[in-house]
């Protein structure tokens, strides 16, 4: 389970090297200079002994920083970090690994003006965080999260702005505050988009916080969107693992990865009803992880397929994994899969008859669960955001009192200078007695300006009534527009909640006609701002995936008429608003659709000309006529026709489409032969971060 792995696996081995570069070009003359020529190869050589030789992995990081005196700061944190994690996220070994973490804070303690050891500071107290969260102690965590936060902030690097993200979306999973958890998931997705110097780092984050995004909507009962998520989370793994099969830990990770991912989603295929599939899948995944460095996750997996060997009467199967999981457990112990191994044990005797050691296994589970809710319950009934607001509070305070102190210090500065101040005042006086003169030009010139000044005051007064009129107008517009697209989303909600038992492409059918819906609103909105010179939000947006999405809604429709969307793609980030550039690309593949004759294919491609990106979306369909070629992209009349079908067409998305590529610094264009067919272009430009 990737929720859980989220905040152990933040594997501190990787990803170091990039910020310890930033060190090494800024060290004081008091501390030793940083090394990471010298020890990017011993960090990477510990790695490589796996996790059944860590303490050889130990042995040789000792002996190597013994016969090195002089290591630098963050030479030493590389090393803090490995230990701390092989004992918080492999022995669960709390007491260690505040030890090591403590040792981070105190190597560290003094020079966190540099970012790179800001980083590690700051990374260090979420570290904490974590540890007093797991003995219960929540207050003192919410503490240094917000400090840990703090830091991290302070350096500027966006690569690791995630992992503050990554604990709040944690903790409200672990609350079973599911729809809350998915924002923060999202964010933490979104910021490493930025993250180019350490792709490894990135590469870890992104596709656990897809899989912790379908978790969520498997937890709420949306199949469809967690299928997607799973889906997505596994692209994600196949399009971008390739750089790092070469170096034995990645490539181990990778694999590692993907069949957690196997795992939550064979639970979603037993939900859904396919049993042989969610068993493959379950096999796969413990057959990767069991001894690997997520045994906690193959623990969950056997539970989940002993529970299906129970209820397919398949009792000496399910004796058997119990057998595996006891060994893994006494090897890799963990509460909360013991507890559910004294559950299934129960569950076992009880189905073969053995009645005394059903009631044994029970006890001891009742014990056990007991036990861990003690712990778990108080984290349930905080509010987060409270806990946050209360530790804003205090830091402003803090701030408030230094504040105050540099008031004073001013104050006395003030004093310093006050006779210096009259003297230079007295000498103004002074020159403005010798120059009366020019100010009575400049008071006839002033009172010049107050002429103009009240012209135009009243030339703005009769603008702003023009645009009040205006806005009623767009208002009225509005009212009429959305009364009846509001009611169709209603409708369609009121049809998903009554029959709660509709198959799932019915579902998924209802879910798009719900988003069309709304898109249809945004519209509306947008056609009441177009004459508005309105600034375009930018955000981070993975433009592939956003295509991807687009050509998966609009596949239901093209599949109509008998048509085939072909989509290819290249892995490409841009600053863009990832609203209105979907509805670009929608509004292209729509066009595609409905002026496509049946039977016939739709490309959408991809390429990338040195700096610039161009989308292109090709059909074989009826053609521009060239008496419409000048106003497809204006909102003149004749500017729509119907489809092949006799699709409505209104002449709007087009010139829509424009304004919004424009918005965004780019260019859209045709090329197109009655007859024949048409080809949309949009190119924009990519921005340093790619």
């Amino acid at each position: 389970m990737k929720v859980a792995a989220l905040i152990d696996r933040l594997a501190r081995w990787a990803g170091v090297s990039g910020i310890y570069l930033l060190a090494a070009c800024s060290t004081t003359s008091q501390e030793s200079p940083d090394h990471p020529e010298y020890f990017d190869p011993v960090l990477e050589k510990a790695t490589g002994f796996g996790g059944d030789r860590v303490m050889e992995a130990f042995h040789y990081l000792d002996s190597v920083y013994a016969a090195f005196p002089d290591a630098g700061p963050l030479d030493r944190t590389r090393k803090y970090n490995f230990k701390l994690d092989y004992y918080w996220n492999i022995r669960r070994d709390p007491y260690r690994a505040r030890i090591y973490a403590d040792s981070i804070l105190w190597v560290l303690s003094g020079k966190t003006t540099q970012p790179a050891y800001a980083i590690e500071y700051g990374r260090a107290l979420l570290q904490i965080g974590d540890l007093l969260k797991e003995e219960g102690k929540y207050s003192d965590a919410f503490s240094r999260y917000y400090e840990g936060r703090a830091f991290i902030q302070r350096a500027g690097d966006t690569c690791f702005f995630n992992e503050y993200n990554s604990r709040l979306a944690v903790t409200y999973y672990y609350q079973n505050r599911f729809q809350e958890a998915i924002p923060y998931f999202r964010e933490a997705f979104a910021v490493l988009d930025a993250c180019k110097r350490n792709l490894f780092y990135r590469f870890r984050n992104q596709q656990a916080d897809l899989d912790n995004i379908a978790l969520c909507y498997h937890k709420l009962g949306q199949t469809d969107s967690a299928m997607f998520y799973y889906d997505s989370a596994t692209r994600y793994i196949a399009a971008h693992k390739a750089p790092f099969l070469k170096n034995p830990p990645q490539a181990r990770f990778v694999g590692e990865a993907l069949a957690v991912i196997n795992g939550n989603k064979g639970s979603l295929l037993l939900k859904m009803g396919d049993t042989a599939g969610a068993e493959n899948l379950y096999r796969q995944s413990i057959a990767t992880n069991l001894y690997g460095s997520e045994t906690r996750d193959a623990q969950i997996t056997i539970t989940k397929l002993v529970t299906l060997h129970l209820a397919q009467r398949r009792h000496s199967e399910a004796a058997t994994w119990l057998g595996v999981m006891r060994r893994s457990l006494d090897t890799m112990p963990n509460g909360e899969n013991e507890t559910l191994w004294h559950k299934l044990r129960s569950q076992y005797h009880q189905a073969t008859g053995n009645h005394a050691m059903a009631l044994l296994s029970l006890q001891s589970y009742i014990r056990v669960k007991d036990s861990l809710e003690k712990t778990s319950s108080p984290l349930r009934a905080i509010d987060i955001q409270k806990e946050f607001g209360y530790l804003a509070r205090e830091y402003e305070l803090t701030l408030l009192r230094r504040e105050n102190e540099v008031k004073t210090t001013y104050l006395y500065i003030s004093l310093i200078f006050f006779a210096m101040t009259i003297a230079i005042i007295l000498l103004i006086w002074q020159n403005w007695k010798r120059s009366k003169k020019h100010v009575e030009e400049l008071r006839k010139l002033n009172h010049q300006i107050l002429i103009q000044h009240d012209q135009m005051n009243k030339s703005l007064d009769a603008l702003e009534q023009s645009q009040l009129d205006n806005s009623k107008m767009m208002k009225i517009v509005a009212h009429d527009l959305r009364n009846p697209v509001g009611a169709i989303i209603t409708l369609t909600e009121l049809i998903w909640l009554k029959d709660n038992d509709q198959s799932g492409e019915t579902q998924s059918l209802l879910g798009m006609m719900k988003e069309s819906g709304e898109k249809a609103l945004n519209l509306i909105t947008e056609l009441l701002r177009m004459n508005v010179i309105s600034k375009t939000q930018m955000e981070l947006v993975q433009i592939d995936l956003v295509l991807q999405y687009c050509v998966d809604l609009l596949r239901l429709k093209a599949e109509e008429k008998d048509q085939k969307i072909v989509l290819h793609t290249i892995p490409m980030t841009l600053q863009a608003s990832r609203e209105k550039i979907w509805r670009v690309f929608s509004n292209l593949i729509t066009n595609a659709v409905k002026f496509s004759r049946r039977g016939t294919v739709i490309e959408v491609s991809m390429k990338r000309d040195n700096n610039l990106l161009r989308i292109s979306v090709k059909d074989n369909g009826i053609g521009i006529p060239t008496d419409m070629k000048d106003k497809i992209f204006s909102m003149s009349p004749g500017a729509g026709r119907k489809g092949t079908q006799g699709e409505e067409s209104y002449g709007l998305g087009l010139a829509i489409s424009k304004q919004i590529v424009e918005s965004h610094g780019g260019r859209i264009w045709f090329e197109s032969q009655e007859g024949k067919g048409s080809v949309f272009h949009v190119e924009l430009r990519i921005n340093a971060l790619n």
